[in-house]
Formats: structure tokens, sequence, C-alpha cells
């Protein structure tokens, strides 16, 4: 198999890896999506922490600069599903360009990542990729949005209960339970880090929070099978795990 051949089948797992979340997830330069975005914008200032965003307290979060952070429901026709994406003021900011320009309810854009993982310099470019006709209108119009404003404030529990739990055209299942979520979590925390990633690779996530609901009786016994063998070997646990922010 050639180096391109390699590229894009790595490009294709990482794509699939991501199908079922809730956010669109663009990880390495060259990455794209195509869709339309929906509704109201939903903004807030907040802080990394080195692990993840938190809404900025002014009171509590003394020592740091706060940045802005957008979200829009974004309908992802592949899927045939309501995601959330996110971007900051210089993204967001080319998203006012192109609705000036275009119009957010008459366009599909496509959005393509500029810049490898990690690169403080990446860009996103977003152009028009084709007019919304009637059917598409329809598509969309069945797509329930996702709560903005409970996902930015941390309960997801909204969004999981409406659009995010709305099964995918393939039939794979919606978004999984916060709360079955945060059991799984709980349990993964007490295994070593090559459990955790040998557990993500099975299910074929990088976060917990990308499971579906279709995923979770696989992953229960994927748990159990790991715990039972860190039981037979005597295994301590391993505080330094952290893939869950």
């Amino acid at each position: 198999m050639s180096t391109n051949a390699w590229d894009t089948a790595s490009r294709l797992a990482d794509k699939h890896a991501n199908q079922g979340g809730i956010f669109i997830r663009l990880a390495a330069n060259g990455d794209k999506v195509v869709g339309a975005f929906c509704g109201e914008p939903f903004a807030r200032e907040v802080v990394w922490t080195g692990e993840r965003y938190e809404t900025y307290d002014p009171a509590v979060h003394t020592d740091k600069r706060p940045s802005l952070r957008v979200m829009l429901n974004f309908f992802v026709p592949d899927e045939d599903d309501m995601k959330v994406i996110e971007g900051g003021t210089v993204w967001f900011k080319d998203v006012l360009k192109v609705r000036d320009k275009y119009g957010l309810d008459k366009w599909l854009f496509e959005i393509e990542r500029h810049g490898d993982a990690g690169d403080p310099k990446t860009t996103y470019s977003i152009l028009p990729e084709e007019k919304i006709d009637d059917a598409m209108r329809a598509r969309i119009a069945e797509a329930e949005p996702h709560d903005l404003a409970s996902i930015g404030s941390g309960d997801a529990s909204a969004s999981a209960d409406k659009g995010a739990a709305k099964p995918s055209a393939g039939g794979s299942g919606g978004a999984i339970d916060p709360r079955v979520a945060s059991e799984l979590v709980g349990r993964l925390k007490a295994l070593p880090r090559s459990d955790v990633d040998a557990f993500l690779a099975e299910l074929g996530v990088k976060r917990v929070r990308d499971l579906k609901a279709s995923d979770v009786a696989a992953a229960k016994k994927a748990l159990d099978r790991l715990e039972a063998a860190l039981r037979a070997s005597g295994g301590d646990e391993d505080d330094s795990i952290d893939p869950f922010a």
C-alpha cells in the first residue's frame, strides 16, 4: 500500500471513530466536513485548565485570561444527524463573513482544517459547497437541534434526550446517556492506562463521550473482562489516567 493510501486509510479511520459523538472534530491537517449551520449561536467566555475548557469566572480564574468559544448546531448530511461545531474568535468571525455574503440558511458549507494537531497557527476555511434544495431543507428540519446552553454549562443530558439520541441513517443509535458515560469513566479510572487504551481501541472511539447508546453493552463486557484480568494479575490502579476531559 502506498503512503497516500495509508494516509487515506488513517483519515477514514479517524472519521469513523468520531462518528456518533455530538461534536464535530477535525483533528488533523486537511480534515474537513460538509454541512449546514442551524439556529442561533451560543457564545461564552472560557479558560483552558490544561485538561478542558471551563466557563470563565473572574472570582475563580484570577490568574487566567478568558477566550471566546462559540457553538452552533451543524447538520451533517453524510451522517444524517445534527452535530455541534465549536470554534474561537477568528473562526466565528469567518462564520459571520459567510453568513453576510451567502446566507447560512441557503448553503451547505465545507469546513477544512489547515494545520497539524497541536499547531497554534491552525486555521479553518469555510467555503460554500452547494445550495440547500427543498429535499435537504426537509432533512435538516427533521433533525432536532441540541441545547447548546446546556452543553456549554456541562449538562449534556438535555442534548442526549433530544437530537443526540436520534438514530443515524446507519441505525447505529444516538449518543450515550451521560450518566452511563460517567459510570464507565469511573470504572476505567481504576484501570492501568494500557487497559484504557485497549478499551477505547476495541470500541473504536477516542473518548468515552464518543460512544453511542448501542455501544453500552459491548463496553460493559469489555470492562468486565479487563477488570477480571486486573484482579487476576494483582495489578494496582493507575491514578495518572486522564483521557476523559
